[in-house]
């Protein structure tokens, strides 16, 4: 037996050692199965790759949808960490008024996304 091949069985004991559910998928590149972590999370024991399981295009496009949504939110909180430490080294007016124009446009984004995904929410548990 190779080396990566010992490794990626002692992996795969330690995943199941700490309650992970060995799965019947098969990690696309890898070609091992994959294993659903107690978090719920999804993951390749041999590339390390996370995946999400969906049963029907349309629960694709919802967790699609979800992933951009949440990656919209994530770039606009690290821009408004980013102008708040521009913000406490303005000088002048003009600064503060083009970064707090900034802060409020990122916030309604913050805002938008969370209103977005929560509609999602709502629709997938009517249809439930």
């Amino acid at each position: 037996m190779a080396s990566d091949e010992k490794e990626v069985l002692a992996r795969m004991a330690s995943l199941l050692k700490s309650g992970a559910t060995m799965l019947e998928t098969l990690c696309p590149t890898c070609k091992v199965p994959l294993f659903r972590l107690r978090s719920g999370e999804v993951v390749c024991p041999r590339c390390g790759q996370r995946y999400v399981i969906v049963s029907s295009d349309e629960e694709e496009s919802r967790v699609r949808t979800n992933m951009v949504l949440s990656g919209l939110e994530q770039a606009a909180v690290q821009k408004i960490n980013a102008l708040i430490m521009s913000l406490s080294s303005s000088e002048t007016f003009d600064e503060l008024s083009e970064i707090g124009r900034a802060l409020i446009t990122l916030l309604q984004v913050i805002q938008l996304c969370r209103q977005i995904r929560g509609a999602e929410k709502s629709v997938t548990e009517k249809g439930r």
